[in-house]
């Protein structure tokens, strides 16, 4: 069998599609890389590098639907984005790049922190703002539309976890106590310091 990009996004289309599981993704990968019979164009990076993480899953990424939209992405479009959502440390660059650039100390979070999140962050704009830090509590706050006192807006996730819902936001975590930031998905950025949120009380949560 002589395997071509059409075949390994077809895959990703049934797996997104629910008619297949990891299971079957991972044999697919594992028959591809032992089978005498199977072929592919070997100057074809995406292609080996597709099969092999679907035949890594403990070294390279989870099968999950995120993933697998971003490998359909990288099949189609050249554009691989992998790292992006699965990576921490890969944002820490960016992270310092927009702390530098609007004044701010590098202070990162440990990616295990508990940050506040409101329930829909799918909107168009996306507010954070960081509160003093203290051991166990949670400092940062971000959420999408119109901002509410109700006690539940937020909700506690674990910081990695924005990875693979919203990785933007991970690149203005490491701004300091008292930022806030405001940005879109069509590109717009304000970042600014806000000396009142080291002397109000936090948000609900």
């Amino acid at each position: 069998m002589y395997i071509e990009r059409k075949h390994l996004i077809e895959l990703c289309e049934k797996f997104l599609n629910g008619e297949i599981q990891v299971i079957d993704v991972k044999n697919f990968a594992w028959n591809c890389v032992e089978s005498d019979d199977t072929e592919w164009d070997e100057n074809d990076e995406i292609i080996f590098e597709t099969i092999f993480d679907w035949d890594n899953e403990e070294i390279s990424f989870p099968i999950n639907k995120v993933n697998m939209q971003l490998w359909k992405n990288r099949l189609e479009n050249d554009v691989d984005e992998l790292m992006v959502y699965n990576n921490w440390n890969i944002h820490i660059e960016k992270q310092k790049e927009i702390c530098e650039k609007y004044g701010s100390n590098w202070k990162p979070i440990n990616k295990t922190f508990n940050i506040g999140i409101s329930e829909n962050l799918d909107l168009e704009k996306l507010n954070g703002l960081r509160h003093r830090t203290k051991k166990g509590e949670v400092c940062w706050f971000i959420w999408s539309g119109e901002y509410s006192e109700e006690d539940n807006f937020f909700q506690p996730i674990c910081a990695e976890h924005l990875l693979q819902r919203k990785p933007k936001l991970i690149d203005y975590l490491g701004l300091d106590e008292g930022f806030r930031f405001l940005i879109t998905e069509k590109g717009y950025e304000d970042v600014w310091f806000d000396e009142k949120l080291l002397e109000i009380e936090k948000p609900h949560r």
